[in-house]
């Protein structure tokens, strides 16, 4: 088995480039040959994946000052052995630039040939030497292929960044996006309480953080060893979640005793949290249209001692209200998206996401929360949410539902029951006049979210 991180990194980054998977399927693939390695061989294996996949266009602008052949006429192998050379010579000065060279070289002459090794290591040695004068493009010419360098973003998104949010806001949300976040989890208040277990994870990672807007959120980094080997995850005392997902839920606003659906339930970080702001009391049908998630989504509603979930397979665009035996009083969809909200994360999100990808899900969306909007009961209530700060993906649906859905409207009521904990907390800074709530990862430090909170009308209003 392959024991070299550098080797490794580069098997997972051309396996992801050259097939329909996302990273964590490669990522996967890959476990065995990843998990063999030492500690600090894997933070290596790791940080050179992600951290060419955050800086990919970035250090695609300086190769293709010292490479004579076209980068897109080079083998995808030689590409990426060349990316992860590069982004260790410009981020990790442990490393002796020598080493970085030689062992990408030495990679290269048993994958490839004496030839391909050659062409790496010229065009190493040249960048190693003079990438410090390669410039930017200059700002004042072209201010969306300067953020696409400075902060690498594929032209097209920073087109669109630029336009929707502004020079000065898209320079600040590319800026975060590129930094490494925290880990953040979600307590499992059925099973322990936020200080109790923030004072227990102290014991095994580092810079323990209480959450400011959800409530049960705890982020921390360095964890000294993996999330799953922590006696508290074993207990069940938590679920990995980011700060925003938490607060979707609680814009959801469950109460014990209901009938919810999720419609969307995927893996079930947002339906193990509706479990616990329903005390565990209820009904909760987790639905997927991928059965193989809902296999996982039972064991972790196990693991977290919550009985309240019935898994149910399905596709939400063929489904109505006679799949079930009742109305549900509150559905969430946490609907497919381009992820464009959690590049910080997934930073292969963006080089493969394109603008017919955003047009084509928007188009799901609206069918999907039409579908869903079926089997909430009257007065019953529909949150549509996605990890993208996209427009077409956010405001466009939600008013294209409107338009075709007269017995819907927008739910702003913050002084009925379900919202008096909006009200009084900092998540109702997040939520705009239209009652939208936004999420931005610059501003907040947590993943991009849109959500939408929508009131079905009573058949007989009083």
């Amino acid at each position: 088995m392959i024991s070299d991180p550098r080797h490794i990194a580069v098997t997972v980054l051309v396996s992801w480039d050259t097939s329909f998977h996302n990273l964590d399927k490669s990522l996967e693939n890959h476990s065995k040959e990843i998990s063999s390695l030492s500690k600090n061989d894997r933070s290596l294996c790791n940080a050179l994946i992600f951290g060419v996949l955050r800086q990919r266009e970035s250090i695609d602008w300086i190769l293709r000052a010292f490479s004579n052949t076209p980068l897109e006429k080079l083998n995808i192998t030689t590409l990426y052995l060349l990316r992860i050379a590069l982004f260790q010579i410009l981020n990790m000065d442990r490393i002796p630039v020598f080493a970085a060279i030689s062992t990408i070289v030495n990679i290269a002459k048993k994958r490839l040939d004496k030839k391909a090794a050659g062409f790496i290591n010229a065009v190493l040695r040249n960048a190693a030497d003079n990438f410090s004068k390669v410039p930017f493009p200059d700002v004042k010419d072209n201010r969306s292929k300067y953020i696409s360098v400075k902060f690498s973003l594929p032209l097209w998104l920073s087109k669109k960044w630029n336009h929707a949010f502004g020079f000065e806001k898209t320079c600040l949300l590319c800026q975060q996006i590129n930094t490494i976040p925290q880990i953040t989890l979600r307590t499992n208040t059925l099973k322990s309480d936020r200080q109790s277990l923030a004072k227990s994870l102290s014991l095994v990672a580092k810079n323990i953080r209480l959450t400011d807007y959800a409530s049960q959120g705890i982020s921390f980094t360095n964890p000294s060893i993996p999330i799953h080997e922590f006696e508290e995850f074993k207990l069940g005392l938590f679920q990995v979640q980011d700060e925003a997902t938490q607060i979707v839920t609680h814009f959801l606003a469950p109460k014990p005793g209901e009938k919810i659906l999720d419609a969307c339930a995927g893996l079930g970080g947002k339906t193990g949290h509706i479990a616990q702001l329903m005390e565990n009391k209820g009904i909760i049908i987790a639905a997927d249209i991928e059965s193989n998630k809902l296999e996982s989504l039972q064991l972790e509603s196990k693991r977290l001692g919550i009985d309240i979930i019935q898994t149910k397979p399905l596709n939400l665009l063929k489904t109505t209200v006679k799949d079930f035996d009742f109305y549900f009083d509150r559905v969430l969809i946490d609907a497919p998206c381009t992820g464009l909200g959690v590049i910080r994360r997934n930073p292969d999100t963006k080089w493969k996401c394109s603008k017919n990808d955003i047009a084509r899900l928007s188009s799901q969306q609206k069918k999907m929360l039409n579908a869903a909007a079926n089997l909430v009961k009257p007065g019953g209530l529909l949150v549509y949410a996605v990890c993208s700060c996209e427009k077409e993906e956010n405001d466009d649906v939600v008013y294209t539902f409107l338009e075709k859905r007269k017995d819907f409207s927008i739910d702003k009521d913050f002084e009925s029951g379900n919202y008096y904990k909006l009200k009084t907390s900092l998540i109702s800074g997040l939520i705009s006049e239209q009652g939208f709530l936004k999420t931005y990862p610059d501003a907040n430090n947590m993943d991009g979210f849109f959500a939408v909170r929508l009131k079905r009308k009573s058949k007989n209003p009083r």
